[in-house]
Formats: C-alpha cells, sequence, structure tokens
C-alpha cells in the first residue's frame, strides 16, 4: 500500500467534496452478478422500490432483458450490452414476477441458456415442479435419508425429490454439478468432508445455491466453481456445518440477504474476494465459530452492510489480501454496516490489514489475537462510495495487536468520530498518540490520520477491495490440508436449523483472548 503525505487542507477539501456527493437511494439494493454462462442469483426477490444492481464479472458481454419487454439493462444503460466491469441498475416499482434472459446466451421463453427470475414484492412464483413457494418449513426430521448414489444418481436428483425435513446423505465421490435448493429444512450431507466433493471444474457457476428456510449443508467440500462454493440466499433459518470452500472464483462460503444462521466449523479458502461472506442483513441474528478464512486473495471474511447480532467468534483468518473486514457500499440493502462483534479470533499474518473497518459503525473488536499483519493492525477507515461513511462509535478493546508492518492502531479520513480504544497492547499508532485521543473514557478528540488511505478510498475502495486484478490466480492456489469431518458423519443427529441463532450455546464472556497465532483445530497453512 502506498503512503502519500498531502497537506491537511487538501485533505478536508477532499473530504468535503466527498460528503457532498450523494447519488441515487439505494437502500434496497440488491446484486446479480453475471458470469459468462449464468446470472447468481438466478431467483432473487426484492421489495416494490428496490433496486436490482447487474454486475458484469464475466470475459465477454452481457444483458438482461425481462421477457415481458417491461424492463432491460439496454433501457437503464442506454447501450444494448453491459461490457466487462461495468455495473447496471434496474428499479422495479411494480410487484410481480419477471423472467428475463441474457439476449446473447439466453432463450426468449427463459427456459434455456442464461435465464433468471425476479419477485418483486409479495407476490408467489408459479412453479413447474409444484413445489417452490409452497412447501413450509418444518423442525422435526422425518426419518427419511435419500441416499446418493445408491437411490439417485446425482445430488440434484436427490434434492427434488426431497420433502420437508428429508436427509440428502451424499456417499464418497467427486460430483460435477450445480446443486439448487427449493426445498425447505432438508439437510444434504456428505459422509465424509474430505471425500464428498463437488468440483465444478472451472465451467460450473455455483457449488450449492440454497433459495430456502430451515436448510443445513453438511460435512462436504466444493471447489473450482466459477462464482461461490456454498451460497445462502434470501432464506431465514440456515446453517453450514463442517464445510471446506476451496478455489472458488468470487465467496467461498456466502450468505446474502438471509438471516438466523450459523457457519461453524468451516473453511473458505483460495478465493479472489473473501473466504467467508454476510452481506445485505440486518439485524442478521447470525454466528460465525470456529470457521478458517485463509490463502484468500481478497479478504478472510467481508461483510456488507451487514450487522445486529452478528458475531465473529473463536476463528482464525491469516494469510489473506485482509483478514476481517466488515465495510459499507451503497449498492446493497442496508447501509451503513454495523454492530458486528469480533471476539476471541486469530487475525494472523495477512498481507495488509488484520481488521479493517471501513465506514462502519458500533462494531466491537475485542479480546482478539492480532499479530504479524503487514499494513495495520486494527484500521477504521472513512470510507467514499455513492455517499460518503465514516467509521463511528467502533470499540477496540482488550486485543493483543504487534508485529504490524505498518501501525498497530491506525484510522484514516474524517469524520471518524466516537470510536475508542481502551486495554489492547500494541506499539505503533496512526496517528501518534491514537489510543490517547480516542479513549474510551474521558474526551475523545477528532484525528485525521493516515490521508494517503483514505484518498485511496476515495479512488474506487482500491483500498481494500482488489481480488479483481489478481484475474485467475485463484484457479492455480495450493489446496490446503484436509480439515477435522463432522463427528459422527452420516450417523449424526440431523437437526434442522428452524431457529438455529436462538438455539446456538452463545457465551461472549467465556472466549478468552487467543495466546498464540496458530490454532488446533483449524490451523492456518503455508503461504502460496
Amino acid at each position: 500500500m502506498p503512503r502519500h503525505v498531502l497537506p491537511i487542507a487538501v485533505l478536508i477539501a477532499g473530504s468535503l467534496l466527498a460528503t457532498g456527493c450523494h447519488g441515487p437511494d439505494l437502500s434496497n439494493s440488491s446484486f446479480i452478478t453475471i458470469a459468462d454462462n449464468t446470472f447468481s442469483p438466478n431467483r432473487m426477490r426484492i421489495p416494490v422500490g428496490g433496486h436490482v444492481h447487474f454486475r458484469n464479472w464475466g470475459g465477454i458481454v452481457h444483458n438482461a432483458v425481462a421477457i415481458d419487454g417491461s424492463w432491460s439493462t439496454s433501457a437503464a444503460s442506454g447501450r444494448p450490452e453491459i461490457r466487462v466491469g461495468e455495473w447496471v441498475d434496474v428499479k422495479f416499482d411494480r410487484p410481480g414476477v419477471y423472467h428475463f434472459y441474457c439476449k446473447f446466451h439466453g432463450t426468449p421463453d427463459g427456459k434455456m441458456g442464461m435465464v433468471g427470475i425476479i419477485l418483486v414484492g409479495d407476490v408467489q412464483e408459479v412453479a413447474e415442479a409444484g413445489k417452490a413457494g409452497q412447501l413450509k418449513a418444518v423442525e422435526q426430521p422425518t426419518g427419511v435419508a435419500r441416499r446418493v448414489p445408491e437411490d439417485f444418481p446425482n445430488i440434484q436428483a436427490a434434492v427434488d425429490a426431497a420433502q420437508p425435513g428429508d436427509l440428502v446423505l451424499v456417499g464418497a465421490g467427486v460430483y460435477h454439478e450445480e446443486v439448487i435448493v427449493t426445498t425447505p429444512s432438508v439437510t444434504i450431507r456428505g459422509v465424509d468432508r474430505n471425500t464428498v466433493v463437488l468440483d465444478g471444474e472451472f465451467q460450473r457457476s455455483n457449488g450449492i445455491t440454497v433459495f430456502s428456510n430451515a436448510v443445513a449443508v453438511e460435512n462436504l467440500t466444493v471447489k473450482n466453481y466459477k462464482l461461490n462454493g456454498f451460497f445462502f440466499t434470501g432464506v431465514t433459518g440456515y446453517r453450514g456445518s463442517y464445510l471446506s470452500a476451496i478455489n472458488n472464483g468470487d465467496y467461498g462460503i456466502y450468505s446474502f440477504d438471509s438471516y438466523d444462521g450459523v457457519f461453524d466449523h468451516s473453511l473458505g479458502s483460495g478465493s479472489p474476494d473473501a473466504g467467508f461472506y454476510v452481506g445485505g442483513c440486518y439485524p442478521c441474528r447470525t454466528i460465525l465459530d470456529q470457521v478458517a478464512g485463509v490463502h484468500n486473495i481478497g479478504e478472510g471474511y467481508s461483510g456488507t452492510n451487514s450487522g445486529g447480532d452478528l458475531y465473529i467468534i473463536n476463528s482464525v483468518f491469516s494469510e489473506n489480501g485482509n483478514g476481517v473486514v466488515p465495510n459499507t457500499f451503497d449498492v446493497e440493502p442496508h447501509a451503513p454496516q454495523r454492530e458486528t462483534t469480533i471476539v476471541g479470533n486469530r487475525i494472523v499474518n495477512n498481507r495488509a490489514s488484520g481488521v479493517a473497518i471501513w465506514g462502519g459503525n458500533r462494531n466491537l473488536v475485542e479480546r482478539n489475537l492480532i499479530t504479524g499483519n503487514r499494513e495495520n493492525g486494527v484500521f477504521l477507515i472513512a470510507g467514499k462510495d455513492r455517499n460518503f461513511y465514516p467509521a463511528t462509535d467502533n470499540i477496540i478493546r482488550d486485543n493483543m495487536i504487534t508485529g504490524s508492518g505498518g501501525a498497530d492502531l491506525a484510522t484514516s479520513g474524517l469524520g471518524n468520530l466516537g470510536n475508542c480504544f481502551t486495554a489492547n497492547t500494541y506499539r505503533t499508532t496512526m496517528p501518534w498518540g491514537l489510543a490517547l485521543l480516542q479513549a474510551c473514557h474521558g474526551i475523545r478528540v477528532p484525528v485525521i490520520g493516515d490521508p494517503g488511505a483514505y484518498f485511496a478510498s476515495l479512488a474506487g475502495r482500491n483500498q481494500f477491495f482488489t481480488a479483481r486484478s489478481f484475474g485467475d490466480a485463484w484457479k492455480k492456489w495450493p489446496e490446503p490440508p484436509l480439515e477435522s469431518a463432522m463427528p459422527g458423519g452420516a450417523s449424526a443427529p440431523v437437526r434442522i436449523p428452524t431457529h438455529p441463532f436462538a438455539a446456538y450455546p452463545l457465551d461472549l464472556k467465556s472466549i478468552q483472548r487467543p495466546s498464540s497465532a496458530t490454532s488446533v483445530a483449524l490451523a492456518p497453512t503455508g503461504s502460496p
């Protein structure tokens, strides 16, 4: 990260200009990512008046056109195509079920190729299979196990046959398929985490995508998908346990616009963006416990506009671009980011910062070991997207922060008010005296901090979000060692995640600050 020393007057002028720049209200926005053969997600529900933000992360041009002709990305942008790297917003003011397709790569009837559905408002989708949108989540398992490959030739066939409460039990083997789950209260379980593998072969888009409530995915590995490994979107009640997501082209383990969830004992490695992502939810009511975000080109954990009963605990984030990054971004719902609790984690040896709070508010960073990060240990930065977002009212308390290449404690940009630092073990700060000027007791003096990092954020979030510049390097990232399988394996009791947040034994007071940089259960692997 280059550092530039700029005159204070220039910094103030730039910040004032930034605060005056307000784009359209995108508080009800959602992402659809365009790859070269798919929309992800290809089914999404938004409120009336909401926006869908189409972003082309493929290698060729695409577009999105409603089958009924009511809207298109072409009408929104004035060009027939969305070029590589471009983003186009479409606003939906009327409720309805909108089937859409890419004119270049889908059929006009919305049935083949690059096609998708957007549900606007409280409308019901008419399901060809007769199940989607009609079945309700249940709390008790049925005792029925649908086995792959003994009873069904592949995972998708077993999932399609399952009823709420059923177990889909997947035998050892390598499966070349994408799995879409539209039935609630289904549990998908591998007999062994390391021998049940879904392999996208760098050709398929998402490993397992979950559109239904109260679905659990357990004890298996997903790797080499063009977009995401495990993807939970628009659901309430979900759990991912003893999962490994390796070398997938966007996120490893990903939840968006989803609530009441748990990720535990899982690994996200080799992602260009982030190993773990929880975004677009408030209050999320979500727990990440004993997970490992390691060797990701971008972040170990990224959380855009997420928070509110969101806990990241007892986990390892190592050898990433950045370790843990709660952040604010206008084109996802619920801006700004706030109220994430980060306690008892090992956040070590990342190429930039350990914890970087980008335009986030009221976060708690406590009892973590944050050491050996190449730039800053804990970094609070004001961010500029369409709007200006300072980092405010964050508490940084009782952390061991050592060996940072830049500063152990750092802040950047104007407006970062109300933050406080107390009882941390550290050596350096940016600016000097930061912990004294913004102690948790007494008067907190406003500070500007590192101007170079702030102006880098004005240039388009490149300070923290640089994964795309790595091209296809993620495809060749070394795979990590095998991880521990789920206790009990195939014979473990089925636990339907109807209310997993409330049922989780969360005890923050008992969590101790780690004393060493490695974890017995989920250790960072060697350098790629």
